[in-house]
């Protein structure tokens, strides 16, 4: 009786393929450069107003911060981030320049305004004539029979004004008014006939 022997060998299995699978993660919406974005454009648009660009000083910071740490966000998209950083930015160096002119406008018009300025008054007339001219403490008056001037120097001094008026008697009457500030003319005028009349006016911040 012939021995049945039972094969108990495991077949060989085929070669299995492997298969890599790679995980893309997609990368998602990032609400905090979003939120940069936006204070970026509101910082940028306020820095160029003067005065009201000053919101910018604080908003810009904030732009700035939110864009750095949206930057640094795994898996985020950093578009938004880094233009709300560089908005942040500019807006700062925007409202520093607004900032800088105004302040530099507002201190020349004031050292022009307070500033110590000389004033003179001239007068021709061809007779007998009435003038009333400003000065810092007030109007004043005078009769002439001559030419005549006036000098007056005073840091009070904004508005400066002189009237003339000749005889109402002689109908070939001139009369003639004239203001300089620290040596430039203000203004200047004529009148004539019977009761010339000329008037003359100006101020000591736009000679």
């Amino acid at each position: 009786m012939s021995d049945i022997k039972n094969d108990t060998t495991p077949s060989a299995l085929p070669d299995q393929p492997i298969h890599h699978v790679r995980l893309v993660e997609e990368k998602r919406k990032n609400g905090l450069g979003v939120a940069a974005l936006v204070v970026g454009i509101v910082a940028a648009a306020f820095s160029i107003i003067p005065l009201v660009g000053m919101v910018a000083f604080f908003l810009g910071p904030v732009a700035i911060i939110l864009g750095i740490i949206a930057f640094f966000l795994k898996n985020r998209k950093k578009g938004m981030a880094i233009t709300g950083f560089i908005l942040g930015v500019v807006s700062l160096i925007v409202a520093g320049m607004v900032t800088a002119g105004v302040s530099a406008a507002a201190k020349s018009i004031d050292e022009s305004i307070n500033a110590e300025h000389t004033v003179e008054y001239v007068v021709t007339t061809s007779g007998p004539a009435h003038i009333s001219y400003w000065t810092p403490g007030g109007s004043s008056t005078e009769d002439i029979t001559a030419d005549w001037k006036k000098s007056i120097t005073s840091k009070e001094f904004n508005i400066t004004s002189i009237s003339v008026t000749g005889s109402y008697t002689d109908a070939s009457a001139a009369v003639t008014c004239e203001i300089l500030i620290d040596g430039k003319s203000a203004g200047k005028n004529t009148g004539n006939g019977t009761g010339a009349h000329a008037s003359c006016s100006g101020n000591t911040w736009q000679k």
